[in-house]
């Protein structure tokens, strides 16, 4: 079994994986783009092999109705997301990963919506939506 842990900036809000990580899917829809700051690089896991130590109550969950983001309130720091017809995954930000060597690039989700910044990796499947590949 694999085990992987990550966290917040700050460390208030910690976090272990008792299981298999997903590979990342970068996503540049319009909500990615905002909770990110650019887009969302996301791996993921099965809801009940994440454990999440936040003794301050740091972690708080904006939530949209059909997707929600978890984030530390302290930091800043933007740790998961969550599709509301799919909370027996969690996405896991890549970034907040104490070590992501584990998982590579396995597809791009809204493709057509990057900004003109960002340079795609044309050798991984690209989708218009989210609604091809990994649900989360």
């Amino acid at each position: 079994m694999s085990r992987q842990t990550g966290g917040c900036l700050c460390g208030r809000v910690t976090y272990r994986v008792d299981g298999p990580l997903r590979d990342v899917i970068h996503c540049h829809c319009f909500n990615c783009r905002k909770v990110s700051g650019n887009f969302v690089a996301s791996s993921g896991s099965a809801t009940s092999d994440l454990v999440i130590a936040d003794e301050d109550h740091s972690l708080r969950w904006y939530d949209l109705g059909y997707a929600r983001y978890g984030f530390c309130s302290t930091c800043g720091s933007s740790l998961f997301w969550q599709g509301a017809e799919h909370t027996d995954r969690t996405s896991i930000q890549a970034g907040s990963l104490d070590d992501a060597s584990s998982v590579s690039l396995m597809g791009v989700w809204f493709a057509n919506d990057a900004q003109a910044h960002v340079t795609i990796d044309h050798s991984v499947p690209q989708f218009a939506g989210n609604d091809e590949g990994d649900d989360v």
